[in-house]
């Protein structure tokens, strides 16, 4: 596989170079930061890529919130 020096982005399911979706590029203070969307050339894995991701959005919310209740003070 070649990779591209521009996006060495590749997908986390298949293993193929990711694609740029999108790219915007935004001034904070003295710098310029650039973001890109980039996405799997495959629709289908890139399905399945974004259910995981939600999927550990979800565990991550859980545990905060458990440890925001754990150490919560008593009343």
């Amino acid at each position: 596989m070649v990779t591209n020096k521009n996006n060495p982005s590749v997908c986390v399911k298949c293993g193929k170079q990711r694609i740029v979706v999108s790219t915007r590029t935004e001034k904070i203070g003295n710098s310029v930061v650039t973001y890109q969307e980039t996405s799997c050339p495959d629709p289908e894995c890139q399905k399945k890529v974004e259910i995981f991701l939600a999927q550990e959005q979800e565990k991550r919310h859980i545990s905060f919130l458990q440890r925001q209740k754990k150490f919560a003070p008593k009343v």
